[in-house]
């Protein structure tokens, strides 16, 4: 039990104590059910995120058994003699793709949306007819299964 002593509560009458003591618990309760009212939906919140989380780590598990496997692959040789310009117009392979020779070594692969099946396709023909490796590249996920955002620079190795 909490004893309140102090000239400020000993001035005070057995009413008015009762009341601020009754004042207390009720602020207490209040900051307690708050506390539990707040917990409650952030644990409805949390519930409501796990299967888009768990979503989220099976594919970046997908994703990294793929560069497993595409590292494990043999370096492909270079295909000196043939010309990257048909590269540019292999870009059939992925359709709503724009393919750029952007010098003798490299080429740019970029699209809003594409199919990822069909762009790794088209990386791997890179590699294995041109030589062709990722010098750089931003990939973004998009809301429909197998559909990526995607900016790729590919050099002769």
């Amino acid at each position: 039990m909490i004893r309140i002593s102090g000239p400020w509560w000993e001035n005070r009458s057995a009413r008015e104590r009762r009341v601020v003591v009754n004042l207390a618990m009720l602020a207490g309760l209040a900051i307690l059910f708050t506390l539990g009212l707040q917990a409650e939906r952030t644990r409805e919140r949390l519930a409501g995120q796990l299967p888009q989380l768990r979503a989220s780590l099976a594919a970046l598990e997908r994703d990294a058994q793929e560069v497993k496997r595409l590292r494990a692959m043999p370096a492909a040789a270079p295909a000196s003699a043939t010309p990257l310009a048909s590269l540019a117009t292999n870009a059939g392979g992925v359709p709503g793709a724009q393919v750029a020779v952007i010098d003798e070594r490299r080429v740019r692969l970029s699209g809003a949306d594409l199919s990822f099946a069909a762009l790794l396709e088209w990386l791997g023909n890179a590699r294995a007819t041109h030589g062709m490796r990722v010098e750089s590249a931003r990939l973004e996920a998009l809301a429909a299964p197998g559909r990526v955002r995607a900016e790729l620079v590919l050099a002769r190795s």
